[in-house]
C-alpha cells in the first residue's frame, strides 16, 4: 500500500511539474503589444540635426532653419515645430525670421525609422517684411512644403524594439502622451 501511494505521489508531482512547464512555455510564446517612448527632447535633437542642412526655395534663396522647440498636440497627434529662419538673399542681405512646420508621425519600414510625414509649413514669419509680403511669402511655401521637407526621420527603432524571441513586431499606432510620443508596437 506504501508503494502505491508513494507511486501516487511521484505521478501526480510529474504532472503538475508538466502542467507548469507547459502554462510557462506557452506565456513565453505569446507576446502582447509593446510601447517605446519618443521624448519631445529627442525628437528635438534628431530634427537640429536633420534640419542643419539648407533648404533651396525657387532655386534661389537658400532658408536655413535652427533651433527647434517641439510641441506634441495630443488631440491632433499631431507634432508642432518653431524655428528660427534664415534665408541667405543673393539679391542683399540674409532675412531672418520664425517658421513653424507641423506634421505626422508614421512608421517607414525601409529604415525602421519613425519619420515626420504629411508635412505642412503653417508659418514663415520674417523680419522687415510688410504683412503683404508675409502673406504672399507663406502662400509660396504652403505650395514648396510638400516637396522639400517630407519624411524627416525622428526616430529610428532599434532591433531589439522589433523582435522578442521569436516574436517580430510592427509599429501599429502613434499616440501623444503628456511630451512623449508612444509607438505601439504589435506582435506579428
Amino acid at each position: 500500500m506504501l508503494n502505491l501511494t508513494r507511486y501516487l505521489n511521484v505521478k501526480n508531482l510529474f504532472r503538475t511539474c508538466v502542467t507548469v512547464l507547459a502554462l510557462t512555455l506557452a506565456a513565453c510564446s505569446t507576446h502582447g503589444p509593446r510601447t517605446v517612448s519618443i521624448s519631445e527632447a529627442d525628437i528635438q535633437t534628431r530634427l537640429a540635426e536633420k534640419l542643419g542642412v539648407p533648404i533651396t526655395l525657387l532655386k534661389v534663396f537658400d532658408m536655413q532653419l535652427s533651433n527647434p522647440l517641439v510641441k506634441l498636440d495630443a488631440t491632433t497627434n499631431r507634432l508642432s515645430t518653431q524655428l528660427d529662419a534664415n534665408i541667405k538673399n543673393p539679391f542683399g542681405d540674409a532675412i531672418k525670421g520664425q517658421a513653424r512646420i507641423s506634421g505626422l508621425p508614421r512608421y517607414d519600414a525601409a529604415t525602421n525609422s519613425v519619420v515626420l510625414s504629411q508635412i505642412k509649413i503653417e508659418s514663415l514669419n520674417l523680419d522687415g517684411l510688410d504683412s503683404k509680403s508675409n502673406e504672399f511669402l507663406n502662400a509660396l511655401t504652403r505650395q514648396l512644403d510638400s516637396e522639400t521637407l517630407q519624411d524627416i526621420p525622428l526616430y529610428t527603432l532599434k532591433a531589439d524594439d522589433l523582435k522578442m524571441g521569436n516574436t517580430t513586431y510592427q509599429p501599429s499606432d502613434f499616440k501623444v502622451q503628456g511630451n512623449q510620443l508612444q509607438v505601439t508596437l504589435t506582435p506579428q
